[in-house]
């Protein structure tokens, strides 16, 4: 079965091309050239990142302003995550302190969110000796 051929038509001609290019380069906003050429802003905008990859300055101010914003959010949470598992660290020693044997106390702290790094931290381990001790205590258990 052949292919069916689609006639795709485009308003964007050459000499529009280089209309675009000098509004922009003459320092014209997007939607002061859309106005002009009869189209939309967005077909501006998009026309004219595929032409030569222009970039308009609040193209850039919203990046800037998202990725920031971003940044702050995930900074924020990865505040809240790190007093969290501190706390269930120190709640893993404490209970250690009362004699709940550390494999099973460190057990509980990871499933309570803590890393294996930073359980490993507290006892002079790697996270993966961490976890292989844990492990071990487990396999030790369901063999009783």
């Amino acid at each position: 079965m052949a292919k069916k051929q689609r006639n795709i038509q485009t308003s964007w001609t050459p000499a529009r091309d280089k209309r675009l290019e000098t509004m922009q380069s003459a320092g014209k906003t997007a939607a002061e050239i859309a106005k002009v050429l009869g189209t939309s802003r967005n077909a501006v905008i998009g026309r004219s990142r595929r032409l030569r990859g222009i970039v308009y300055q609040s193209d850039i101010d919203s990046w800037t302003r998202a990725n920031a914003r971003r940044s702050a959010e995930a900074h924020e949470r990865s505040l809240v995550r790190r007093k969290l598992q501190d706390k269930i660290v120190a709640d893993m020693l404490k209970s250690i302190a009362s004699g709940v044997p550390r494999e099973k106390a460190m057990e509980k702290a990871f499933k309570a969110g803590a890393y294996w790094w930073q359980i490993g931290e507290h006892f002079g381990m790697s996270q993966q000796t961490a976890y292989e001790t844990v492990k071990r205590a487990k396999k030790k258990r369901a063999r009783k």
